[in-house]
């Protein structure tokens, strides 16, 4: 979908191929090898947007899937809990501080 999508408005091979590469290595819960810094960027970005959008896990814990309070918490620390060891090495260091601030408002 997204190479007939990208061949569309003329991207070389080379750099289609990267991207479809990034889209199917971007996910946490499949884990794959990420070899280019592209990968591992938009890998990254999946797990740290967790981070920087509580407000919306909360509305999914509470709203969408109507989860009592202790049960929303725990759906919320999990799903960051899970997020945080996917980051590379990089992302993690730089991540770290924000992670500790927000699991410590869940405890």
């Amino acid at each position: 979908m997204a190479g007939d999508f990208l061949r569309e408005f003329g991207y070389d091979k080379t750099k289609l191929e990267l991207v479809q590469k990034c889209i199917l290595n971007h996910r946490g819960s499949k884990v794959m090898e990420k070899q280019s810094p592209e990968e591992i960027c938009v890998a990254d970005a999946d797990s740290i947007s967790h981070f920087d959008a509580v407000p919306s896990l909360f509305y999914l814990a509470y709203v969408q899937r109507k989860l009592g309070i202790d049960d929303g918490i725990d759906f919320v620390k999990n799903k960051l809990n899970r997020s945080c060891p996917k980051l590379s090495e990089r992302g993690k260091e730089i991540y770290k501080d924000k992670y500790e601030q927000v699991i410590s408002l869940l405890v």
